[in-house]
């Protein structure tokens, strides 16, 4: 066993210290993306200031689709997830009171909210 971890140690050493690799960049489809999430091979991300979703290619940025949250009314929209064909944000008030998620199908339809508050 110690001859194992002996030659195992060095590889775990250089891994830990080597430089990452940055494969790519994009450009945000909006100015204040606050939530991000992956699925069904695409980016979802959402812009709080213009409420905004966008689906996203992964591989060159480019906006596949995207649609404006008017259900959140004064909350704002801090966070994004994607889960079983569902994009879901999450939004609550200035002070972190009165939090609510929103659940949309992939095309954009609304299909309904939830309070988060516990």
């Amino acid at each position: 066993m110690k001859i194992v971890l002996l030659l195992v140690l060095p590889l775990m050493v250089a891994v830990c210290v080597s430089d990452p690799v940055l494969d790519r960049t994009l450009t945000a489809p909006d100015g204040n993306i606050t939530g991000l999430g992956y699925g069904e091979g695409y980016l979802w991300a959402l812009d709080k200031t213009s409420e905004t979703i966008y689906k996203l290619d992964p591989v060159t940025g480019s906006v596949e689709n995207s649609w404006v949250c008017t259900q959140t009314g004064t909350k704002i929209p801090t966070g994004l997830t994607y889960l079983n064909n569902y994009v879901y944000i999450c939004a609550g008030t200035a002070t972190g009171t009165a939090a609510y998620g929103y659940r949309y199908t992939s095309a954009g339809a609304y299909v309904s909210s939830f309070s988060m508050d516990c």
